[in-house]
């Protein structure tokens, strides 16, 4: 009978211990995939970063969301690469492995609330959710990561520059410049008087009694003074109410903090992303004019050790000297520029900019150069014998008009990363 009962119990022993085996080896498979589902997830996580990145930190909007049926025949094919092309609306990718097979992964973008943005974009292309998936090597296991996206600020308070022409010095430079200025009220704002020279020198401000919504866009860009302006400051009437000048506010400004009054970071910062989108040019080398594809984003112009002290106020050697002439475009109203020249300026031709041109040194103009934009000069001396006409475009923040985008600024914003 004892004999029977040790048999018994040593039957049971060993089945349990079976069975706890099992248990283990489940849960350890079970475990195994899961880490492979969550890598995966990571890592189309990481390639949908770098996708927003190189789209010059803007949504890529052919990358939405996949619909369940869509998602069913993904996970049943198993591969990132199905029989059928276009299997989702993302973005499927093969995650390589230490062994095969490969696990499959897939990105996309949100920025609506009907799309799955949670993070409050509200249409807007250079904010919203990215949504990464991933599944183990037998796409038993998946696992979804979302986290807000954003990109790092280029303009102070998202906004550019309220006046068409900006300057801590004179404006020498406006000898003959036209500017036409219907978006606000002030064409010039300068930290020196001056005094009109050129016969052609005239600024225009939107018609009295009359609002920004009562035009178009293209009414508003126009550069003929005659359609939807009317005349404020000129050499027979002399300077109008438009144009400020003499402010010691701006004039006793250090270089830095004035650069400070326009951008959301400090040269060395600014520099540097322009450096990690390989837009950091050397002095005397001019940013490719529009080709195949328009110019667009954030240029530094300024040689890499940067003489005049990206964090001093001191030297007059402001990093070289930039000429830009011919009729050669740069930029567009859809994608507008940031030129920063850490040096003298140059403009001959009849180049036209869509932007802000920022000049750390000598601002000089010998052609008939268009600015769509705002033009920025830190210190001066403004100069020359040409015609600079700007047309001021208030590009970014309140305006609805794009701001410029920079390759390689696009974050993800801390504490916005989910797993559920």
């Amino acid at each position: 009978m004892t004999a029977l009962i040790l048999v018994i119990a040593v039957t049971l022993l060993a089945l349990f211990s079976a069975r706890i085996v099992v248990n283990e080896t489940r849960v350890a498979a079970s475990d195994y995939r899961t880490s492979q589902a969550v890598e995966a997830a990571m890592a189309a996580l990481d390639e949908g970063m770098a996708a927003f990145n190189a789209n010059g930190a803007t949504i890529d909007p052919a990358f939405a969301a996949p619909t369940q049926a869509q998602l069913d025949t993904l996970t049943a094919n198993c591969t990132a690469t199905p029989p059928t092309a276009a299997t989702t609306n993302a973005q499927e990718v093969g995650i390589p492995s230490l062994a095969a097979p490969a696990t499959l992964g897939l990105y996309y973008y949100a920025n609506t609330v009907a799309g799955g943005d949670r993070c409050g974009a509200n249409g807007e292309d250079d904010a919203g959710t990215i949504v990464a998936m991933g599944w183990s090597d037998d796409c038993s296991a998946r696992r979804t990561i979302s986290a807000c996206l954003g990109s790092v600020p280029i303009f102070r308070d998202g906004n550019g520059p309220k006046q068409p022409f900006i300057t801590g010095a004179g404006i020498g430079v406006f000898g003959n410049a036209s500017i036409i200025n219907r978006y606000t009220n002030i064409s010039i704002w300068a930290g020196d008087s001056s005094a009109i020279s050129g016969a052609s020198f005239a600024t225009y401000l939107r018609p009295s009694y009359t609002s920004v919504t009562d035009y178009t866009a293209a009414e508003l860009q126009d550069n003929d003074p005659s359609n939807n302006a009317q005349l404020v400051s000129n050499r027979n009437s002399g300077f109008g109410v438009d144009v400020v000048l003499g402010d010691v506010s701006l004039a006793n400004l250090t270089d830095n903090e004035f650069f400070g009054l326009f951008f959301a970071q400090n040269k060395q910062a600014m520099k540097d992303l322009a450096e990690t989108g390989g837009n950091r040019l050397d002095p005397g080398t001019a940013p490719p004019p529009n080709g195949a594809e328009v110019t667009s984003g954030l240029y530094w112009i300024g040689s890499s050790a940067d003489p005049m002290g990206l964090d001093g106020d001191s030297g007059n050697d402001r990093g070289g000297s930039t000429s830009i002439g011919g009729n050669e475009v740069y930029g567009s109203v859809e994608e507008p520029l940031v030129l920063i020249f850490n040096g003298n300026l140059a403009l001959s031709g009849g180049v036209e900019i869509y932007g802000l041109v920022y000049v750390t040194g000598e601002l000089k103009v010998t052609g008939t150069a268009t600015v769509y934009g705002a033009v920025v000069s830190e210190n001066g001396p403004n100069a020359g014998g040409g015609t600079l006409n700007i047309v001021y475009v208030p590009f970014g923040g309140d305006s609805g008009l794009n701001e410029p985008r920079v390759d390689d600024s696009g974050v993800i914003i801390p504490g916005s990363w989910r797993d559920w």
